[in-house]
């Protein structure tokens, strides 16, 4: 604790310790300072206030309503930057978190409120989008729980909840559609229509549709077989933007007969691999009416398909092909396995319980005598 006289007026310092949250087992000195007090009993007087709120482990006297702390850490720390879909996304959430928490402070939610939020968020809202709205809330209370302005995270050790109709399992195809949709697909390929070649892609590359879009020429090496994931399109903004993080920046094999079906496209003349001859991309609804179409010709019927899942498509055919998870998932652009066990979890559970049966009749069969040559 410091207090200090700066010109005409007294300014106080106090500090103290929090956890590293790269270092669990350290902690990292953190500083809070106010000046502007006309006598040093002022200065003092709110010195022992800090002190007293310290023990506690909140030196602040600050208690702002919770969701005008939310929208405040949003706009500084993610939304500075961010794409017009990611601005959106938040402020839905802020919106979320306004109708059911109001004008509540939030050092008067503990973890019992917020797990009562969750309960009640997750009646009738999927896995993934609990998830991802628990996840934004955390590090937002966690930076809060830093700064000393609320005494403890209340979203630690939270039991998610959610409703098991709205959440989509993964869609994915046999080998023997995935083979059946390339041909089918391959047989209609005419160099003024893109959607067929970026369904291609997709299933040649796993890569998300905004990246496919963003394509351009320099970012395939024919030597090296690669293709330069760089950046993604967002169609509504109609402009290029930064990848979803930064391991969705990465360099990927692709093969031969990729790279000749996307040269068919350089006589387009275009800056972007896929644009059509208006020069402007297929929108998401364009190549999903182009891949239901394709399916239909190829006599495959998968409520809830769409261009994504071309991605799920992909995993499934490398999985199939023993590819290890760990290169899976440096393919994908996650930045941790973890999320990509997590994402695949139930087509890992489905391919586990077909292994089992597999080992269970190979089992059984060893009782079976066999006629010796």
């Amino acid at each position: 604790m410091a207090i200090y006289k700066r010109g005409k007026t007294w300014t106080v310092q106090i500090s103290w310790y929090v956890t590293d949250l790269d270092f669990p087992n350290e902690k990292k000195k953190k500083y809070k300072t106010k000046g502007g007090f006309h006598t040093k009993a002022e200065a003092k007087k709110w010195e022992i206030e800090q002190l007293t709120a310290k023990n506690s482990n909140k030196p602040t006297n600050d208690n702002p309503i919770f969701v005008d702390y939310f929208w405040n850490w949003a706009t500084t720390f993610r939304l500075p930057g961010a794409s017009d879909a990611t601005k959106r996304r938040y402020t839905s959430q802020t919106n979320i978190l306004r109708k059911y928490f109001g004008p509540t402070k939030i050092n008067n939610i503990n973890r019992n409120d917020y797990q009562k939020f969750i309960n009640r968020y997750g009646e009738d809202h999927s896995k993934i989008t609990v998830k991802k709205l628990h996840g934004v809330i955390k590090a937002c209370i966690s930076d809060a729980y830093d700064e000393g302005i609320v005494p403890q995270n209340f979203t630690n050790r939270i039991n998610l909840v959610w409703d098991d109709k709205k959440t989509r399992h993964i869609e994915y195809l046999s080998i023997a559609e995935i083979q059946k949709l390339i041909e089918v697909t391959k047989s209609s390929l005419y160099h003024i229509y893109t959607t067929p070649y970026m369904i291609l892609t997709a299933i040649y590359t796993g890569m998300r549709l905004g990246e496919i879009m963003a394509l351009q020429w320099d970012d395939i090496d024919e030597n090296k077989q690669t293709i330069n994931i760089n950046k993604s399109y967002d169609y509504i903004s109609q402009k290029d933007k930064a990848p979803k993080n930064s391991s969705s920046k990465r360099t990927i094999y692709i093969s031969e007969s990729l790279i000749k079906i996307l040269n068919e496209l350089k006589q387009n003349g275009h800056k972007f691999i896929f644009a059509e001859s208006n020069n402007k991309l297929p929108s998401n609804n364009a190549v999903n009416h182009a891949l239901k179409n394709r399916m239909k010709k190829a006599g495959i019927n998968k409520e809830g398909f769409h261009f994504h899942s071309l991605r799920h498509c992909h995993v499934a055919y490398l999985v199939a092909h023993h590819v290890d998870w760990y290169e899976i998932s440096k393919r994908l652009g996650h930045s941790n396995i973890g999320i990509t066990m997590d994402t695949y979890s139930y087509m890992i559970d489905e391919m586990k319980a077909t292994q089992q049966k597999i080992l269970a009749q190979a089992l059984d069969s060893m009782d079976k005598p066999k006629n010796c040559i």
